[in-house]
């Protein structure tokens, strides 16, 4: 149980407040690791983020960035839901030239099933990267982004933009920090 001191004029107290209550006022940001606290009314006024229970429990990156690791800190960089975007699309839009050219050219060109098989794995591993356990997913995007680059024998100018554009992605140091956080090795 704690103590909350408001940061208002008056410097209203609360309390006393159990775990849950502090983080559901951390998420509606009614508290932060500025946030003064107490675990009895005789003990000194600490910040909520210099308090050891707090320190690195579950409240949310944003409320605790001393913390916290870096990456945690921040969530994910708009990179990283970048990559997964791009590889979204770029499996819509293997599967459509999948189809355009299988039957442009009567199913004659063999290659068309070379884009068949990047556009349903881009898009299967693209919806998993931008759903709610996205880790598992980046492992493969490298492998995914060249497999983009590749599919320029289907004449797919698009798919090798965004391959390359995933690769750079996936070599900026903040995403690669980040992946590793969430256990990711790419």
């Amino acid at each position: 149980m704690y103590y909350f001191k408001a940061n208002d004029k008056d410097e209203t107290e609360y309390g006393p407040l159990d775990a849950e209550q502090i983080r559901e006022w951390v998420r509606e940001k009614r508290m932060d690791n500025k946030s003064l606290v107490r675990k009895s009314p005789d003990e000194e006024w600490r910040p909520l983020g210099q308090v050891p229970d707090w320190q690195t429990s579950a409240i949310p990156a944003v409320a605790l960035p001393e913390g916290m690791p870096p990456a945690a800190r921040k969530g994910p960089p708009g990179k990283v839901q970048a990559i997964g975007i791009m590889t979204l699309v770029g499996g819509i839009l293997a599967l459509l030239t999948c189809f355009g050219i299988a039957l442009g050219t009567m199913f004659i060109y063999i290659p068309w099933i070379y884009s068949l098989v990047l556009g349903i794995m881009a898009i299967m591993k693209g919806s998993q990267m931008l759903g709610s356990n996205p880790a598992p997913a980046f492992a493969s995007a490298r492998t995914i982004a060249i497999m983009q680059i590749v599919n320029i024998i289907n004449c797919d100018v698009v798919n090798l933009t965004l391959g390359i554009i995933t690769l750079v992605f996936l070599n900026d140091p903040e995403v690669r920090e980040h992946l590793r956080s969430q256990g990711v090795e790419i």
